[in-house]
């Protein structure tokens, strides 16, 4: 079925919407999620509260891509179930890389600076040939490992690795560059 035809389901409150969504996007929605969480059950979970989170926002929402709306709310709650199941002891490998890229004293509190510093990264991301964009958004933002990463863009783990450092330079460059960055 197509996407506008489960969003116009689902704005018209049918359940059916919500089974084509389930049917079309559950796999997609766990992938998101397992990139993030390592318990399967975390996951699942995840993947219900996504279905939710899509029927509680549509309407009002009206997506114009899908696909990019339901990934991003994925993202979302597995994130928080992340930050949830580790808020006693932090992980600060993965989530802490990025770290020296961010402008110091960053807080999700300042929207202006969330946003400005979004649309900063998306521009960034523009400068990157496809390969490069590929690399940093599976690893930063579908949280896979270097290995997985590496592995999706056809490339050697060292080889990953030492291109995604210089991504995280480049990045911390650019947005130093734009005054989002202090030293």
């Amino acid at each position: 079925m197509e996407d506008e035809k489960i969003i116009e389901l689902l704005t018209n409150r049918d359940q059916s919407g919500m089974s084509e969504l389930k049917a079309r996007y559950s796999r997609l929605i766990l992938k998101v999620c397992r990139g993030f969480l390592r318990s399967h059950e975390d996951a699942e979970e995840c993947v219900s509260d996504t279905m939710l989170a899509v029927w509680d926002q549509i309407p009002p929402n009206r997506p114009e891509n899908l696909t990019a709306y339901i990934c991003k709310i994925a993202r979302r709650k597995a994130v928080n179930k992340l930050r949830y199941n580790t808020a006693a002891v932090r992980n600060t490998d993965l989530l802490t890389e990025l770290d020296e890229c961010l402008p110091s004293g960053y807080s999700v509190e300042k929207e202006a600076e969330k946003t400005e510093l979004a649309a900063m990264l998306s521009e960034w991301l523009k400068t990157l040939d496809e390969r490069q964009r590929k690399l940093f958004t599976l690893r930063y933002f579908y949280m896979q490992s270097v290995k997985e990463a590496a592995k999706n863009c056809s490339m050697s783990c060292t080889a990953a690795s030492t291109a995604l450092a210089r991504l995280r330079v480049s990045l911390k460059k650019y947005l130093t560059e734009r005054g989002m960055f202090y030293e």
